[in-house]
């Protein structure tokens, strides 16, 4: 289920008009190669949990309505946590802000993706260049710092050079979050329909110096938009690509800590696979749920 409306997704191409093309051209893409092999996709559809029958899965109830099936696999992002809170289930996640703005056309750029000291930059199909700073990690102080506080302390101990709290509305808009709810009542992401956080200024205009010393186009370039977006991490940065195994038919792909992008389409393909009892794409046990229910040493990656 995809967040957009309760229609199934149009056989049209998808045009978006508020100028980030490339990302919006991707998923769409994804959906109509999915619709080809026989899925159903719909927006604007919020699931608001999963039904149990003798402890498995038997269906998933959306606002619009019951879809009776033995197998599902939450891949919600920022969201899984609080989706597997109504379940009973502990899954560690926190999130960072990614801060990104994009600029008019430049000339005399570099046309490959670079990063260097504080930037990171990306060509777009308009001319234009997608800019972050890449040096630096914004997160939010919420009511899940504290809960996981223990569970990230090792990450957050090898991460301390680049990591920059902030204090927003987010932690009295997640203070006031459900926890627990019926499932024939609204849910928190039919509240909130869109997790949009503002895009942390700071971070932006050092990355915006950053460039213009590395690269004297970018000096004046005009910025055209900017933007938030939140990155859901796991406390070793590795995905949690997995069943549950106190709930049989339930699985998770989440956590996939920046890299969801880029190793999306595997991650989608080894989450399916683990799914149907297919032979796996690799080896699943690193990604592996029980880790952190097991007692397991957890290792932090960085810089993956």
């Amino acid at each position: 289920m995809l967040p957009g409306s309760n229609q199934e997704w149009p056989g049209g191409l998808y045009t978006p008009t508020d100028g980030r093309a490339e990302p919006a051209i991707a998923a769409p893409e994804m959906a109509r190669a999915a619709q080809r092999r026989g899925a159903k996709v719909f927006t604007q559809t919020a699931v608001r949990g999963i039904e149990t029958t003798a402890g498995a899965v038997s269906a998933v109830v959306t606002e619009h309505g019951t879809i009776r099936c033995s197998t599902v696999i939450l891949a919600g992002g920022a969201w899984s946590g609080v989706f597997c809170r109504n379940l009973g289930i502990r899954l560690p996640l926190l999130s960072t802000i990614g801060s990104v703005y994009r600029t008019a056309p430049v000339l005399d750029a570099p046309e490959r993706s670079v990063s260097g000291a504080g930037f990171a930059i990306r060509k777009r199909l308009d001319g234009g260049y997608s800019v972050s700073h890449g040096g630096i990690t914004n997160f939010d102080i919420v009511p899940d710092s504290f809960r996981f506080f223990t569970d990230f302390l090792q990450l957050t101990w090898m991460a301390r050079k680049s990591l920059r709290p902030c204090l927003t509305e987010r932690f009295l808009t997640e203070w006031r979050q459900k926890s627990s709810w019926p499932l024939d009542q609204v849910s928190p992401f039919e509240a909130i329909r869109t997790l949009d956080p503002r895009p942390i200024k700071g971070t932006l205009d050092k990355a915006r110096r950053n460039l213009a010393a590395a690269f004297p186009a970018f000096k004046d370039v005009e910025i055209l938009e900017s933007w938030g977006g939140l990155i859901d991490a796991t406390p070793d940065a590795i995905p949690v690509i997995s069943p549950v195994e106190t709930v049989p038919g339930f699985f998770l792909a989440s956590g996939l800590s920046g890299h969801g992008f880029g190793i999306g389409p595997a991650a989608g393909q080894l989450a399916a696979d683990v799914a149907i009892g297919a032979e796996p794409l690799v080896d699943p046990a690193p990604f592996r749920y029980s880790r952190f229910t097991d007692g397991s040493r957890i290792e932090p990656i960085i810089g993956i």
